[in-house]
């Protein structure tokens, strides 16, 4: 037991090493921002709503008005599903079709030129078409759930560049990604530190904070 608190340790500490990035780093010109899962289902209402992620909401939607003048490529991807659908069988029913679960929140939807792509799946990379941004260079990716979504997604985008030889930037600002919390079944603390841990460990780039 002793070994795996200072194992867990090393992982913290791994964490508050980390920079904070400044926006002026990347060429926005070559820069998209991919929010995940930000809508009301699980922020707001349902049986997946989490009030930890709902914290993260206002700091997304700022983060993306304050870029979006500069940023041409802006995608939030939103679970959407039929009532039939697989995933359903993992997980409590939510963010069915026409239902407000499946809306991004309004406050995100705020920001310009933001495109909205559904998925039926935890895993954005399989409704987006890659060779639509294939001009992009750096990907900074949002949103919840870290340990989920944000995590089959960033891994699956990054598994794709390795396999096609292409160099691009994958970053995953701490402080705008969040999962859930239920007692003695799903730690959000744990599951946080764990993930970032082996995203940072697979390639993307994890930072504290993108300053503006």
């Amino acid at each position: 037991m002793e070994k795996i608190l200072d194992n867990y340790k090393a992982l913290l500490n791994n964490l508050d090493n980390l920079y904070n990035a400044d926006i002026n780093d990347y060429d926005l010109n070559k820069t998209g921002l991919f929010i995940v899962d930000m809508n009301n289902g699980f922020a707001k209402e349902g049986a997946l709503s989490s009030p930890r992620v709902e914290k993260i909401i206002k700091p997304i939607a700022n983060f993306g008005k304050s870029i979006c003048s500069n940023v041409d490529t802006i995608v939030a991807f939103t679970d959407t599903h039929n009532e039939d659908a697989v995933e359903l069988k993992s997980y409590p029913t939510h963010c069915l079709k026409g239902n407000k679960e499946s809306e991004i929140v309004e406050e995100i939807l705020d920001i310009n030129n933001i495109e909205i792509l559904e998925k039926n799946s935890t895993n954005g990379f399989f409704v987006m078409d890659i060779e639509k941004y294939k001009d992009l260079d750096n990907f900074i990716v949002v949103g919840c759930c870290t340990d989920i979504c944000v995590y089959q997604f960033v891994l699956t985008l990054k598994t794709y560049f390795n396999q096609n030889n292409l160099d691009k930037n994958i970053i995953v600002p701490m402080n705008l990604v969040e999962t859930y919390d239920i007692d003695m079944i799903h730690s959000g603390d744990f599951s946080n530190t764990v993930f970032l841990n082996s995203m940072i460990q697979n390639g993307i780039n994890v930072v504290k904070n993108i300053l503006i």
